[in-house]
Protein backbone atom coordinates (compact mmCIF):
# COMPACT_ATOMS: atom_id res chain seq x y z
CA UNK A 1 0.00 0.00 0.00
CA UNK A 2 1.16 3.37 -0.58
CA UNK A 3 2.09 6.20 1.86
CA UNK A 4 -0.36 9.48 1.60
CA UNK A 5 2.33 11.59 -0.37
CA UNK A 6 3.62 8.50 -2.77
CA UNK A 7 -0.78 8.21 -3.34
CA UNK A 8 -0.75 12.05 -3.65
CA UNK A 9 1.80 12.17 -6.29
CA UNK A 10 0.36 8.99 -8.00
CA UNK A 11 -3.26 10.49 -8.29
CA UNK A 12 -1.52 13.82 -9.57
CA UNK A 13 0.30 12.12 -12.45
CA UNK A 14 -3.28 10.01 -13.06
CA UNK A 15 -4.51 13.58 -13.50
CA UNK A 16 -2.06 14.98 -16.15
CA UNK A 17 -2.19 11.79 -17.76
CA UNK A 18 -5.57 12.38 -18.68
CA UNK A 19 -5.76 15.51 -19.53
CA UNK A 20 -2.51 14.68 -21.59
CA UNK A 21 -4.76 11.90 -23.31
CA UNK A 22 -6.87 14.29 -25.60
CA UNK A 23 -4.02 16.29 -26.79
CA UNK A 24 -2.52 13.04 -28.13
CA UNK A 25 -6.05 11.45 -28.94
CA UNK A 26 -3.94 8.37 -26.94
CA UNK A 27 -7.41 7.18 -24.67
CA UNK A 28 -5.88 3.65 -24.21
CA UNK A 29 -5.29 3.75 -20.29
CA UNK A 30 -8.92 5.02 -19.17
CA UNK A 31 -9.08 1.63 -17.71
CA UNK A 32 -6.34 1.99 -15.41
CA UNK A 33 -7.13 5.49 -14.73
CA UNK A 34 -11.15 5.72 -13.76
CA UNK A 35 -12.85 3.00 -11.56
CA UNK A 36 -15.80 1.40 -13.44
CA UNK A 37 -18.59 3.26 -11.91
CA UNK A 38 -17.13 6.55 -12.09
CA UNK A 39 -19.18 9.75 -12.79
CA UNK A 40 -17.91 12.61 -14.85
CA UNK A 41 -20.22 15.73 -14.89
CA UNK A 42 -19.04 17.99 -17.84
CA UNK A 43 -19.31 21.87 -17.39
CA UNK A 44 -21.69 22.03 -20.19
CA UNK A 45 -24.14 19.99 -18.18
CA UNK A 46 -23.80 16.46 -19.49
CA UNK A 47 -23.35 13.66 -17.35
CA UNK A 48 -21.59 10.23 -17.77
CA UNK A 49 -22.03 7.37 -15.34
CA UNK A 50 -19.59 4.23 -15.25
CA UNK A 51 -16.43 3.75 -17.58
CA UNK A 52 -18.89 2.46 -20.55
CA UNK A 53 -20.33 5.73 -20.89
CA UNK A 54 -17.12 7.84 -20.41
CA UNK A 55 -15.50 5.49 -23.09
CA UNK A 56 -18.58 6.18 -25.62
CA UNK A 57 -18.42 9.81 -25.14
CA UNK A 58 -14.50 9.84 -25.44
CA UNK A 59 -14.98 8.13 -28.65
CA UNK A 60 -17.07 10.36 -30.06
CA UNK A 61 -15.55 13.81 -29.02
CA UNK A 62 -12.64 13.27 -29.84
CA UNK A 63 -13.60 12.48 -33.72
CA UNK A 64 -14.95 15.96 -34.13
CA UNK A 65 -12.54 18.07 -31.51
CA UNK A 66 -8.82 18.44 -31.51
CA UNK A 67 -8.07 19.90 -28.69
CA UNK A 68 -4.93 22.06 -29.05
CA UNK A 69 -3.66 23.00 -25.58
CA UNK A 70 -5.19 21.35 -21.72
CA UNK A 71 -2.99 23.08 -19.19
CA UNK A 72 -2.97 22.99 -15.74
CA UNK A 73 -2.47 25.73 -13.90
CA UNK A 74 -2.65 24.51 -10.42
CA UNK A 75 -3.19 20.77 -8.97
CA UNK A 76 -4.38 21.42 -5.15
CA UNK A 77 -5.32 18.57 -2.43
CA UNK A 78 -7.80 19.42 0.29
CA UNK A 79 -7.95 18.30 3.38
CA UNK A 80 -10.79 15.67 2.45
CA UNK A 81 -8.83 13.84 -0.31
CA UNK A 82 -9.95 15.58 -3.05
CA UNK A 83 -7.96 17.36 -5.42
CA UNK A 84 -9.14 21.01 -7.45
CA UNK A 85 -7.53 21.63 -10.56
CA UNK A 86 -7.27 25.15 -12.18
CA UNK A 87 -6.69 24.63 -16.32
CA UNK A 88 -6.59 26.55 -19.57
CA UNK A 89 -8.77 24.73 -22.64
CA UNK A 90 -8.45 25.49 -25.60
CA UNK A 91 -10.00 23.19 -29.15
CA UNK A 92 -11.63 23.23 -32.44
CA UNK A 93 -14.29 21.73 -33.82
CA UNK A 94 -15.91 23.69 -36.30
CA UNK A 95 -14.53 26.43 -34.84
CA UNK A 96 -11.67 27.06 -32.50
CA UNK A 97 -12.63 27.88 -28.22
CA UNK A 98 -11.00 28.39 -25.42
CA UNK A 99 -11.78 28.67 -21.90
CA UNK A 100 -10.80 28.21 -18.24
CA UNK A 101 -12.28 26.27 -15.99
CA UNK A 102 -11.73 24.25 -12.52
CA UNK A 103 -12.45 20.54 -12.09
CA UNK A 104 -13.27 18.75 -8.44
CA UNK A 105 -11.62 14.95 -8.31
CA UNK A 106 -12.16 11.95 -6.17
CA UNK A 107 -10.32 8.92 -6.04
CA UNK A 108 -10.77 5.78 -4.75
CA UNK A 109 -7.37 4.83 -4.19
CA UNK A 110 -5.02 4.98 -7.40
CA UNK A 111 -8.54 5.23 -9.66
CA UNK A 112 -10.74 8.33 -9.92
CA UNK A 113 -14.50 8.00 -9.32
CA UNK A 114 -15.63 11.24 -9.60
CA UNK A 115 -15.30 14.43 -11.33
CA UNK A 116 -17.25 18.14 -11.62
CA UNK A 117 -16.35 20.40 -13.83
CA UNK A 118 -16.66 24.04 -14.16
CA UNK A 119 -15.88 26.66 -17.34
CA UNK A 120 -15.82 30.39 -16.61
CA UNK A 121 -14.75 32.32 -20.12
CA UNK A 122 -10.88 33.02 -20.75
CA UNK A 123 -11.12 36.65 -21.74
CA UNK A 124 -11.55 39.19 -18.04
CA UNK A 125 -12.23 42.79 -17.73
CA UNK A 126 -12.10 45.28 -15.47
CA UNK A 127 -15.12 47.52 -15.90
CA UNK A 128 -14.31 49.80 -12.72
CA UNK A 129 -10.40 50.01 -12.97
CA UNK A 130 -10.80 53.66 -14.27
CA UNK A 131 -13.56 54.18 -12.36
CA UNK A 132 -11.95 54.68 -8.59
Amino acid sequence: MLSNSSQTIENEQTIRDYFNSWLKKDFSALDSWFNQDVYYRECYGATYEGLDELKAYINSKSKEQTVLKWDIFKIEQTDTGKFVVTWYFDAVEKEEYCFDGVSLIEFTGNKIKKVVEYSTKHETFRPFKEKI
